[in-house]
C-alpha cells in the first residue's frame, strides 16, 4: 500500500487519487477495522433522499392548499389542554436535558435539540395567535426568553458534538460486541 507523504501520517488528494481500486478497498476495511464507522450504504442514502425530497415537494401544494382554505377565524374546544401540555412537554424537555447535561451525557443533543425546536414552535405560536392586547407580551416573550433559550440549547449541541466525538472501539475477537467510547 502507497507509504504517506513525508513519513507523516496524512495523506494529500493526490496521494489517495494514485491509489487503485483494490488499495482504497484494503485503506477502507483498515480504516473501519481501528474503529471508524463505515458510511452508510448508498442504497438507505438514496431511499432517505427520495423520502425526504417526495416529503417536500408534497408539503407545496399542501400548503397552498391550506393558505386558500383554512378560515381566518377558528374556535378551538382544548385551547387550555393544548397549551398547557405544551408547556408539560417543554417543561419535560429542559428538565431531561438539564439530568442529562448534569450527568455528562453526550446524548444530551437529543433532548436539547427537541426542546429547541419546541421553544422556537412555543415562540411561533404564541405570536402568530396572540390577539391584540397580548401581542406585545408574546412578541417579549419570544424575543427574550424563548428564542435566547432554543439557542442556548443549540450552541450546547454544537459544544456537546465537538468535545464528545463518539466511535466504536473495535471488537477484540471477532463476534463480540462493539463497545462505545469518547475520543
Amino acid at each position: 500500500m502507497l507509504a504517506p507523504v513525508d513519513g507523516s501520517v496524512r495523506w494529500s488528494d493526490d496521494d489517495l487519487a494514485r491509489l487503485t481500486v483494490e488499495e482504497r478497498a484494503e485503506l477502507v476495511r483498515r480504516v473501519v477495522a481501528v474503529g471508524a464507522p463505515a458510511p452508510p450504504p448508498p442504497h438507505r442514502r438514496r431511499r432517505f433522499l427520495l423520502l425526504a425530497s417526495i416529503g417536500s415537494l408534497v408539503l407545496v401544494p399542501w400548503i397552498g392548499f391550506l393558505a386558500a382554505t383554512l378560515p381566518h377565524r377558528y374556535e378551538a374546544r382544548h385551547w387550555t389542554l393544548a397549551w398547557v401540555g405544551f408547556d408539560v412537554v417543554l417543561l419535560v424537555g429542559l428538565a431531561t436535558t438539564a439530568f442529562m447535561a448534569w450527568r455528562g451525557r453526550p446524548a444530551v443533543v437529543f433532548p436539547a435539540l427537541v426542546t429547541a425546536t419546541l421553544l422556537v414552535c412555543d415562540a411561533w405560536f404564541d405570536t402568530t395567535t396572540a390577539q391584540r392586547t397580548d401581542v406585545v407580551v408574546s412578541a417579549l416573550s419570544a424575543l427574550l426568553l424563548e428564542l435566547p433559550m432554543a439557542a442556548v440549547l443549540v450552541a450546547a449541541v454544537v459544544l456537546v458534538h465537538r468535545q464528545n466525538t463518539v466511535t466504536p472501539r473495535p471488537a477484540s475477537e471477532p463476534g463480540r460486541r462493539r463497545r462505545w467510547r469518547r475520543r
